[in-house]
């Protein structure tokens, strides 16, 4: 009996961070549920209270591994479409949160509950970054800000003891030779985390990508001489 209960177990949550907080998704039946109680915490009192109303009818109480009490969760698509329904900024940053980053992952069913939570954390924390990055960007710059670029490097360490991604965002010099700092972050011996098929394979693409503006230009040159148009790329 007690190696029938460790095998219907329930798999632990899977924690997800938004804007900082913990989410907790749990994997039932092959659909995901997130915990209600987190929900509530990320989007505020009020609007949360309004989506407690909205999704009574569909909430689920589910087991978890060594807890007596069953958590209350809400289903991601009833949740997704109260979002959606909701003209409440919050309500549409979680729900651009949903359809980017823990929809998508999820949409591949066939992933194993280990390399889900990688695939999440890993784009959790790219959103950090990015997002901090611009928030930065533009709060700097003002008026004068008009686009950057960034280089990111992930990694995953599963045993890590405080998260299984962590990153790091290097902001390189786009507002006059971006494709120049490009070149000195790739020559640079710990610049750019890639190996040497990874750095061939990206200048196999310059080099078709350069031919084909070669020709492309060529081609524009000869058709104003006889007063054609150009193709488009």
């Amino acid at each position: 009996m007690s190696a029938d209960n460790k095998t219907t177990q329930p798999p632990p949550p899977l924690t997800l961070y938004y804007l900082g907080k913990p989410v907790r998704l749990l994997l039932h039946q092959q659909h995901g549920y997130l915990a209600a109680a987190d929900i509530r915490t990320v989007i505020g009192p009020r609007l949360g209270k309004h989506i407690q109303q909205q999704l009574h009818p569909h909430s689920h109480w589910l087991p978890r591994r060594g807890h007596e009490q069953k958590l209350q969760c809400w289903p991601l698509p009833a949740l997704q479409h109260t979002l959606s329904r909701s003209r409440q900024p919050a309500a549409q940053r979680l729900l651009r949160w949903l359809n980017r980053q823990v929809l998508p992952a999820l949409a591949q069913g066939k992933l194993a509950t280990p390399r889900l939570e990688q695939a999440l954390a890993l784009s959790v924390e790219a959103g950090q970054h990015i997002s901090h990055a611009i928030l930065r960007a533009v709060l700097e710059q003002a008026q004068g800000w008009q686009h950057s670029h960034w280089l990111l490097t992930l990694h995953c360490t599963p045993h890590h003891r405080s998260r299984h991604a962590h990153g790091r965002l290097l902001a390189l010099d786009c507002q006059v030779q971006p494709l120049q700092a490009l070149a000195r972050q790739i020559a640079r011996p710990n610049g750019l985390s890639a190996n040497n098929v990874d750095l061939l394979r990206l200048a196999a693409a310059c080099h078709q990508q350069l031919a084909r503006r070669m020709e492309k230009r060529a081609w524009q040159a000869q058709a104003a001489e006889q007063g054609m148009s150009a193709p488009s790329d």
